[in-house]
C-alpha cells in the first residue's frame, strides 16, 4: 500500500504543471471513499482507490499528451 500511495505522489507532481489530476471523482473530491463511478465499472474498492483521475475542459490550455504520456512512462 505505502508503495502505491508513493507512486501516486509521483504521478501527481509530475502531471500537476500539464493536467489537472486527482484521487476521486469530481462530485465526491472531498470524500476518501472509492469512486462510485469506478466502483460501477467492476473494480473493486482497492482497485477504485489506486484510481486517478486526469481532467481538462474548454476552458483549459489544450493538453500536451506527448507529454503526458512520456511523464508517465518515467515513472516506471
Amino acid at each position: 500500500m505505502i508503495k502505491q500511495v508513493i507512486l501516486k505522489v509521483r504521478l501527481f507532481v509530475a502531471l500537476k504543471d500539464l493536467v489537472a489530476i486527482s484521487n476521486g471523482s469530481a462530485c465526491t473530491s472531498s470524500s476518501y471513499t472509492p469512486s462510485h463511478v469506478i466502483k460501477a465499472m467492476g473494480y473493486s474498492d482497492d482497485e477504485a482507490n489506486e484510481a486517478s483521475r486526469l481532467s481538462w475542459c474548454h476552458l483549459t490550455p489544450e493538453v500536451e499528451w506527448r507529454a503526458v504520456a512520456v511523464r508517465i512512462l518515467s515513472l516506471r
